[in-house]
């Protein structure tokens, strides 16, 4: 993601981080799925492999938006920091990357957290890629009951993941090799780490509450995201709710790791784009 690229020239720098990430990553992406879930664990490919095509999608969509709606923000917070003096402009300025990813995370929520749905349903009870969201239409609607549901707890879990991703470690990056001496490489990897953490950890809770509420779409176990809550805390306090944790948190390293090369790597070629 760059401020100095148009919003679709970083849409295509972030769907061609999550193609490579999400081929390499699908398995972790299953088995913390399934822990949050409490489905047993498994190696079958069968399982592990079942609705990619719905997570690349998903993936791809999601992070081009990320990229696209962060860089764009990026340029208007900046616009807006650089036009006046004052404590708030300055505060603007500061602060741009962070505000701009999650600005950036929140909206792009809106896009994806339907299509985690339907990932999430194909992966649990199979079926077509086009054939369950007709299902899900059809049996629960369009809004808060059917496709749409959870929206609001994805967008405060992908306000969070986006500024790790976006905002906290390409700042990282540049601290360590300014402030550190370390090579471009080393700042990447740590940086990356750093930034995957930031972006895993404190959204994992409401990415567990997400799960479990969009794939019990008749709400037998789980309703609102405060009963949600409320439920799985009492299946198991703090390790249920952060269960898949250790599974996401390595998706979203290596996903941080990926997304950081191809914004360091990528950006000249997609440059050259008229788009």
């Amino acid at each position: 993601m760059s401020a100095d690229l148009t919003t679709g020239q970083n849409f295509v720098l972030g769907t061609g981080a999550a193609l490579i990430e999400g081929l390499l990553l699908q398995p972790t992406l299953y088995w913390k799925t399934a822990k949050a879930q409490r489905l047993p664990f498994t190696l079958d490919p069968r399982l592990l492999y079942r609705g990619t095509g719905a997570s690349i999608f998903n993936e791809c969509q999601m992070m081009g938006i990320q990229f696209g709606l962060t860089g764009h923000f990026q340029k208007h917070i900046s616009s807006v920091a650089n036009s006046e003096s004052g404590p708030f402009f300055s505060f603007l300025s500061r602060n741009e990357e962070l505000l701009s990813a999650g600005f950036g995370g929140c909206f792009a929520a809106l896009f994806a957290s339907p299509v985690e749905l339907v990932m999430i349903q194909q992966q649990l009870f199979g079926g077509r890629l086009v054939d369950v969201p007709r299902r899900i239409v059809r049996d629960f609607g369009f809004l808060s009951s059917g496709l749409s549901r959870a929206v609001s707890v994805a967008a405060v879990r992908d306000t969070i993941y986006v500024c790790g991703m976006l905002g906290v470690t390409p700042v990282a990056q540049l601290y360590l090799q300014h402030k550190h001496g370390l090579d471009p490489n080393s700042a990447a990897v740590t940086a990356s780490i750093v930034g995957g953490i930031v972006a895993a950890v404190p959204s994992h809770p409401f990415d567990v509450i997400k799960t479990c509420m969009q794939g019990d779409l008749a709400q037998r176990e789980y309703t609102t995201a405060t009963e949600t809550l409320k439920s799985l805390w009492r299946q198991g306090g703090l390790r249920r709710v952060f269960a898949g944790g250790v599974w996401r948190t390595v998706n979203i390293v290596a996903t941080v790791y990926v997304a950081n090369l191809c914004m360091t790597h990528g950006r000249d070629s997609v440059s050259a784009l008229c788009i």
